[in-house]
């Protein structure tokens, strides 16, 4: 049996779960998109001409709410017929018209997932006795979403919400303590790196990496990372410090950008002062996640694939023929845009991070 040597990719639509061929007939690109942040969001660029429309004056495609409207649930799976994955799950959001001088007609559909409605709830409130896992329970729960929480963190006595969206809210409480968020159907996933599962991917230059721009960078990188506050209660001082030793705890091998730079530099040091700690506890927390955050960093990935569906963001990723320093496993992905479009067909573009330079000696 002989295999074609090229196989059409074309992304599948389900409107409130019936498939809709004539979305995947008229769509001339699609983008996905995520990142570490969380809030999915898809635009599909469909033709408004073609087999079934009048033209003008005549009615356009996909404006009647037969195909598609705003609210509607919707779903797109990419990918070859063997690999094939849902890579986005939520709802219509916005409809575009575009009518060019002299380009045909298309209609562009914007959508974003379960976060869509943290995103446009804005609030002033006080949380009392609350970790971050409990607000995020919490704040799912007001949604009508169901949470699934994994995170360590400090006890606040109070924590305040002042105007802001839910959204935004949340990814301040996730960025304190080196939390990530997202959501899976009406599941929002408020989660630490090492608690959030994802795929093991393997890409090859020359094999389905066809493109990629790796940097490792000292600019951002400190030996420690200090958090100083006032504990009122106790009456003293707060000075609470992370060092190299949280990477380590993450890591198997090789260089890593806070022990590089203080024998490049001398040692580095970084006052946070963006917060203000009550407690040891809070200041301890949030240093250590400062520390993770820098860290993790050292090492940066930009790349594009020849269409990888089951890339995602917290994929755990190895490169291989990409040069001795950036080469092999302990990369995470922290950013996927999946596209598709007439002329390139399926790509997947990324970013992903790893806090280890290899040894070259």
């Amino acid at each position: 049996m002989i295999e074609a040597p090229l196989a059409v990719v074309s992304p599948v639509f389900t409107v409130d779960g019936e498939l809709m061929r004539e979305l995947a007939r008229d769509c001339i690109r699609l983008e996905v998109c995520e990142g570490v942040e969380g809030l999915r969001r898809m635009e599909a660029c469909l033709l408004a001409t073609g087999a079934g429309a009048l033209g003008p004056p005549g009615d356009l495609l996909h404006l009647d709410g037969g195909t598609i409207d705003l609210g509607r649930a919707l779903r797109v799976a990419i990918g070859p017929e063997h690999q094939q994955r849902y890579v986005f799950d939520g709802r219509v959001s916005a409809i575009e018209l575009s009518l060019g001088d002299a380009d045909p007609p298309h209609v562009t559909v914007f959508a974003e997932d379960a976060l869509m409605g943290l995103r446009m709830t804005r609030r002033m409130r006080t949380y009392r006795d609350r970790t971050d896992a409990e607000i995020a329970a919490e704040i799912a729960r007001e949604h009508g979403l169901r949470s699934d929480t994994d995170v360590t963190g400090p006890r606040y006595d109070v924590v305040q919400q002042l105007n802001q969206s839910d959204l935004a809210f949340l990814r301040e409480r996730a960025r304190l303590i080196q939390a990530e968020i997202w959501c899976t159907g009406r599941t929002l996933h408020f989660r630490s790196r090492p608690a959030r599962t994802g795929s093991e991917v393997t890409l090859v230059r020359g094999g389905d990496l066809i493109a990629a721009r790796m940097t490792a960078d000292l600019a951002h990188q400190r030996s420690e990372v200090v958090v100083t506050g006032y504990d009122a209660e106790q009456r003293e001082v707060i000075d609470e410090r992370a060092g190299a030793d949280v990477l380590e705890a993450e890591v198997t091998g090789g260089r890593l950008g806070a022990r590089l730079v203080e024998r490049a530099l001398g040692a580095s040091t970084t006052l946070r002062v963006r917060e203000a700690a009550l407690n040891s506890a809070e200041a301890g927390a949030w240093a250590r996640a400062e520390m993770l955050r820098r860290g993790r960093r050292f090492v940066t990935v930009c790349g594009t694939t020849n269409g990888t569906p089951d890339l995602m963001v917290g994929s755990r990723l190895t490169l291989r023929r990409v040069g001795k320093p950036f080469d092999g496993p302990g990369y995470y992905v922290t950013h996927v845009r999946h596209s598709f479009d007439l002329k390139r067909g399926f790509r997947t573009r990324f970013d992903a991070e790893r806090a280890t330079l290899n040894e070259v000696a």
